[in-house]
């Protein structure tokens, strides 16, 4: 495709496979341009050298290759700027095909491919594959090629400065949003004890009590936990002596349940059908798995079940008080999620249009910023 003119008339240039290697060209040169990486791929040695010359003179960093199979690996293990390629190198058409794995590979990279031909069909195949642009083999069209790389290498720059100022922006707006929810902590804090509720009540109504499902043939260890868990502490208990009735407690209760202690072997039904049911009716119950000791002096275990897997929660368990210790560190996560529950929807209630404004902001940046 036809060239634009040279800015200026090159001074009489020494010519290697149709380019000068002379760089003296009477360009303004934007040193923002400083530091992008270029590669370049030709397969005549002098054509290399005198663009790595005539482009590393514009600030530009160049690789420079007469292989494409090295050029790919290049491609592959670091981001170019610009990939400047003839169309011929090694054979004839086979830019065409370095251009479609550049695309492919990289992008962002703009892709200016370099050819001797005239005919209008390389510079079709050319822009077909991803070119973003096809110069002539000649010396009036060097100005414009330095021109046009520095540009390109320009505008990636710009890109990427942009994106990074975005994610800066990003970050900003998460630190600032964390730091004003830090203060309303506080405040709550600050009220708390202002008003004399320094257990965690809520505008003077105690923490909501912990209900408690056993599920148990064996009456045992519902007694020894009904002793160490009372109402007065925040507890709630219920008992079922069979999967049936768990099941019956579980559809028609009118508190949800917050935690399901149910023994793995029940007379009617497992214990892995009961937690599924009491799951959901309560999906944010906390579901235990119990299996007692098979003898006096034995151990047993008690699992937690989340989802379809389960995890270790007392490995080894000889004595009820190792239960009611676990059962009293649930408590504590309840009455921070509660808290938490409570720092949040004083700082939604205060701060209701800046979260709009930096919910539509955070959205805004992110269909900008490209994720790598």
């Amino acid at each position: 495709m036809p060239c634009p003119p040279p800015l200026t008339k090159p001074p009489a240039p020494s010519i290697a496979g149709g380019y000068t290697l002379s760089a003296r060209v009477s360009l303004s040169t934007p040193k923002t341009a400083e530091g992008q990486e270029v590669l370049v791929v030709d397969g005549d040695d002098k054509v290399l050298k005198g663009l790595q010359r005539l482009l590393g003179d514009a600030g530009l960093v160049v690789t420079a290759t007469p292989d494409p199979a090295r050029a790919r690996d290049q491609l592959i293990n670091k981001f170019f700027a610009v990939a400047l390629c003839d169309i011929d190198t090694q054979n004839p058409g086979d830019g065409i095909e370095l251009v479609r794995f550049t695309r492919e590979k990289s992008p962002l990279t703009t892709i200016v491919v370099m050819t001797p031909r005239k005919a209008f069909d390389a510079a079709l195949q050319a822009f077909r594959a991803g070119a973003a642009d096809i110069v002539s083999k000649e010396p009036e069209a060097v100005p414009y090629l330095r021109e046009r790389v520095v540009a390109a290498a320009i505008e990636i720059k710009i890109a990427k400065d942009r994106e990074h100022l975005l994610e800066d922006v990003s970050d900003i707006h998460e630190e600032f949003l964390r730091r004003m929810m830090d203060l309303s902590k506080q405040l709550v804090d600050l009220e708390d004890r202002i008003l004399g509720r320094t257990d965690g009540s809520q505008d003077g109504v105690q923490l909501e009590f912990v209900n408690v499902l056993v599920v148990d043939d064996d009456p045992d260890l519902y007694a020894h936990l009904e002793k160490a868990l009372t109402v007065e502490k925040g507890w709630r208990l219920r008992a079922a002596l069979t999967g049936g009735e768990a099941l019956d407690i579980a559809t028609q209760a009118t508190g949800r349940i917050h935690v399901a202690i149910v023994k793995d072997s029940l007379p009617d039904l497992p214990g892995s059908m009961v937690i599924k049911t009491v799951k959901q009716g309560s999906p944010e119950a906390i579901a235990l798995l119990y299996t007692p000791p098979a003898r006096p002096g034995g151990v047993g275990e008690v699992k937690m079940v989340e989802q379809s897997r389960m995890s270790d929660l007392i490995p080894s368990l000889s004595d009820p008080e190792q239960l009611v210790t676990s059962l009293g560190e649930v408590r504590e996560a309840f009455r921070k999620k509660t808290k938490e529950r409570r720092y949040l929807q004083a700082f939604r209630q205060q701060h209701f249009e800046f979260l709009k404004r930096y919910n539509d902001v955070k959205q805004r940046v992110a269909k900008v910023v490209v994720k790598k």
